[in-house]
């Protein structure tokens, strides 16, 4: 009988102290991945800072219209100029006389569209300034270039 209650005994210590044990790592897991979230949201927060989604008084500046219309409009604007004979004139031309590619686009506020673009031995960014019309195509000009 004593050999019984001392395994018993014994298995419930094994049993609660692994399970502390457990806790105390689901805690500190836990912790971390707030940690991380936080962390990762502030980064977020900083890179989106120059962006017309965390820009509210870009944002204002469509009113009444919602931003999100507004800026489906722009990039479709943009796109079509993409599917013109000879490529986008906003674009400039490749080693080889092509037109280089979009590679990505961010709208930077009410004004200004960043461009990353690359073609055959080139690449680059383009700032662009846009003026949106409700009724009439947007219209774009480039305002720089940066070659790499």
């Amino acid at each position: 009988m004593k050999v019984k209650t001392l395994s018993i005994l014994l298995l419930s210590f094994l049993v609660f102290s692994c399970n502390k044990e457990k806790n105390a790592l689901d805690a500190v897991n836990n912790v971390m991945v707030k940690d991380s979230l936080q962390l990762y949201k502030k980064m977020y927060d900083e890179a989106a800072y120059f962006s017309i989604d965390k820009n509210e008084n870009a944002q204002k500046k469509f009113a009444p219209q919602e931003v999100e219309i507004v800026m489906a409009k722009v990039v479709q604007d943009f796109t079509t100029l993409n599917q013109q004979e000879g490529g986008n004139p906003l674009l400039p031309v490749d080693n080889t006389g092509n037109k280089t590619k979009v590679n990505k686009m961010s709208v930077i506020n009410h004004q200004w569209l960043i461009i990353d673009f690359y073609g055959e031995g080139i690449v680059g960014e383009l700032l662009i300034k846009y003026e949106y019309n409700t009724d009439a195509t947007t219209e774009f000009k480039v305002l720089d270039t940066v070659l790499y």
